[in-house]
């Protein structure tokens, strides 16, 4: 390859960079922390166990963080509870007490993603129906348009209703949920009452692990009236 063809390639590898979000370089996280969730991050390093003196190194998205003299057990690094919504790396490197042995090379990134507080609204395009409307009536969950998601996180929906006040024992009577669970369809000939239609949503992580999973959800209502439709009406004719 001659220079000026490398020089060419270059400038095109350049410019391609350019052209690319900067999510496209970014790390699969190895954990996604919700809330006030939190992580130990403890390290390990190959051929070498820290001792007392040893000065344990944590770098914390490209800063240095002050060196920690190892007692012992304090080689960990534990995540702050109020983690800025984003993505975050850390790494860690051990500086031997020892003036004889050389200090490790600074550890992969371990890459930690914290999601924004779930919010989600559920609609409909009424709020009254007739029985023999039900079947047309869709009934909709999303994430709050103020949330943006990773790439690899989205938001399911479970679904649940009542009637009256009282728990609707199995919602598939009433209709069927989306594969996503992101609308829910009402069947026809739905019973009148007045119903309550709750959606949880929570986030899926493609089998990265949410800490804390269990409270990392929302919920949302929506009240629907089903009403009965008055008979189709007959005619008679008095002189």
């Amino acid at each position: 390859m001659t220079k000026k063809s490398t020089k060419r390639n270059l400038r095109i590898f350049v410019f391609l960079m350019f052209l690319l979000p900067l999510g496209a370089f970014a790390q699969t996280p190895n954990v996604y922390l919700c809330g006030t969730g939190t992580v130990k991050l403890n390290p390990t390093f190959t051929g070498y166990t820290p001792v007392n003196g040893d000065k344990i190194v944590w770098t914390v998205d490209g800063t240095a963080q002050a060196p920690v003299v190892f007692d012992g057990t304090n080689a960990f690094y534990q995540v702050p509870t109020g983690l800025a919504v984003g993505n975050h790396t850390y790494s860690v490197q051990v500086q031997p007490a020892d003036a004889n042995l050389c200090p490790s090379d600074a550890s992969d990134n371990t890459v930690v993603e914290k999601l924004p507080t779930p919010i989600i609204a559920v609609a409909a395009p009424g709020s009254v129906y007739c029985t023999d409307q039900t079947a047309t009536t869709v009934i909709t969950a999303s994430k709050d348009a103020s949330i943006t998601l990773p790439t690899g996180v989205t938001m399911t929906y479970v679904w649940s209703a009542t009637l009256g006040g009282t728990a609707v024992a199995d919602i598939t009577t009433l209709g069927a949920a989306s594969a996503s669970g992101d609308t829910f369809t009402l069947k026809a000939g739905v019973a009148p009452g007045a119903y309550v239609f709750t959606a949880i949503g929570s986030y899926a992580t493609g089998g990265v692990q949410i800490v804390p999973a269990t409270t990392c959800t929302a919920t949302a209502f929506k009240a629907i009236t089903v009403t009965v439709k008055p008979g189709k009406a007959t005619i008679a004719v008095a002189p």
